[in-house]
């Protein structure tokens, strides 16, 4: 029988089970699990104390703090509303679905429209305006609709009782709270059946996902969760002050990474020939609905992009999205432009040539570390495919002609005629020194200017020259990297 795993640390944590109820848990980080055990007897804490919204609040002297009604909780309501020419509506939303939450009244002014209605609250959500609906709508999305309003504005709500509870203070009067983004536990309910509450949990430190930027409203930085790496399983832990909670983070991140050459064995055996140079959780930011995070594995030619470890050969051959490096560029290394100062900010960008045109990801990460570790090897990683591929080839039209557009990183370019899939003739060659300018119109047509008699020349790709625009970039940036002139 083998022996137990010895713990590497222990501590005690508490675990989220609903929206505002927690629970004390031992905590048990070995070299390839961590366990939270609520043990016999569960004690909870933090636990919503059923006052008043505004009470619970702690609300300054300008927001409004009405007792709310038992009686409207989970029933909808229709409120008419007429705003007055200063303050508008006089109310703060929060919440959205790219958070995962309805739209929701985090604040009401005294004294301004929403007030005077003595018919709203703090926690209610907003369903629809003026026959709008609201349910599925961004952040953004609610805001215009409520801001294109007219001077009535009828709104059916819904109050949720606990959602108020994300709008609590921190323990200062008057403290609000920043709205970052709800829990991402994934593909299951938050709420814990009792059974299920007593039980221990068991998470996988094999390459699990170890985050605290998706977590939910947190002024004293004490919140982190920890989501198995087929995303099913998740616990989302508080500690009991931000060094704890840093020091846990620290850990179980070290522990993951301490499996990571097991996990690249393990897809090599899967898929001979495999060699993985780099692979991590990384979130992409989508220009509709909520994040996503993805796990990320770089190879000697492909970045590919996985909603969960591929558990088989079938799974790790079929990633979600594969970006060819020799035709990927980096645009974009750090602090986002909404928040330049903020760590939870921190991006990277590809832009990549495909047949259907230009695609640009943004994909966000939690450290200035793991910025600059996928920074330097996805800049390498694009060098060295161009050195391992050296060679592209695609079909064109030149001067009428059909013919195929070679381009090699040290013979430069070549146009030549094939016959039963071997070069017959050479009908143009020039080296890459010899290009003084390339450009494209984004549809079919490359122009390659090599100066002397030729001049410009026009070729037609028959599909969007993007790929090989961004080809001929990479191999140049390569021939740029073996003159030492790049860092």
């Amino acid at each position: 029988m083998a022996a137990a795993m010895k713990a590497q640390k222990t501590g005690l944590l508490e675990l989220r089970v609903t929206v505002d109820r927690w629970i004390r848990v031992l905590a048990t980080l070995t070299e390839d699990t961590l366990t939270v055990n609520p043990g016999e007897g569960v004690e909870e804490s933090a636990k919503t104390n059923p006052t008043s919204a505004g009470a619970i609040n702690g609300d300054p002297p300008n927001l409004s703090s009405s007792p709310v009604p038992e009686t409207i909780t989970n029933v909808k309501r229709t409120v008419r509303v007429t705003k007055q020419d200063v303050g508008g509506l006089g109310i703060s939303i929060k919440g959205g679905k790219e958070n995962k939450m309805p739209i929701l009244i985090s604040k009401i002014f005294k004294g301004l429209a929403a007030d005077q209605t003595e018919a709203l609250y703090v926690g209610d959500a907003i369903l629809s305006v003026n026959g709008y609906d609201l349910r599925e709508a961004t952040h953004d999305e609610a805001v215009q609709a409520l801001k294109k309003t007219g001077k009535e504005v009828i709104l059916e709500v819904k109050y949720i009782k606990e959602m108020s509870a994300f709008f609590k203070s921190s323990g200062s009067p008057g403290a609000a709270l920043p709205w970052d983004s709800p829990p991402s536990t994934p593909q299951r309910g938050t709420e814990l059946s009792p059974a299920e509450v007593k039980e221990p949990r068991s998470i996988p430190l094999k390459m699990c996902q170890v985050t605290r930027k998706q977590c939910p409203p947190d002024t004293e930085n004490r919140y982190f969760e920890v989501i198995s790496s087929n995303r099913k399983n998740s616990v989302f832990l508080r500690a009991k002050d931000p060094a704890m909670a840093q020091s846990w983070y620290n850990a179980i991140q070290a522990g993951a990474a301490n499996l990571l050459p097991r996990v690249k064995e393990e897809m090599k055996t899967m898929q001979p020939g495999m060699e993985v140079k780099h692979l991590g959780w990384i979130t992409e930011q989508v220009t509709q609905g909520p994040e996503k995070p993805v796990l990320a594995a770089l190879t000697d030619r492909d970045l590919l992009l996985y909603p969960s470890l591929p558990e088989s050969k079938g799974s790790l051959s079929s990633p979600t999205k594969s970006h060819p490096l020799i035709a990927t560029r980096l645009v974009h290394s750090g602090p986002g432009k909404s928040s330049p100062l903020l760590d939870s900010d921190l991006s990277f960008g590809l832009r990549s040539g495909t047949k259907q045109g230009v695609e640009t990801h943004v994909f966000r990460v939690d450290s200035a570390k793991e910025l600059s570790t996928w920074t330097h090897l996805l800049v390498e990683g694009c060098h060295n495919a161009a050195e391992l591929i050296k060679e592209v080839t695609t079909a064109c039209s030149w001067n009428g002609k059909e013919c195929t557009l070679g381009v090699h990183i040290d013979e430069g370019f070549t146009l030549f005629t094939e016959e039963m899939g071997v070069r017959k003739s050479v009908l143009l060659q020039q080296p890459f020194e010899r290009l003084r300018m390339s450009s494209d119109d984004g549809v079919r047509m490359m122009f390659l200017d090599f100066g002397g008699p030729e001049a410009e020349i026009q070729l037609d790709l028959h599909c969007c020259p993007k790929t090989i625009v961004f080809i001929i970039h990479s191999f140049l940036s390569a021939k740029v990297k073996r003159l030492g002139l790049l860092a």
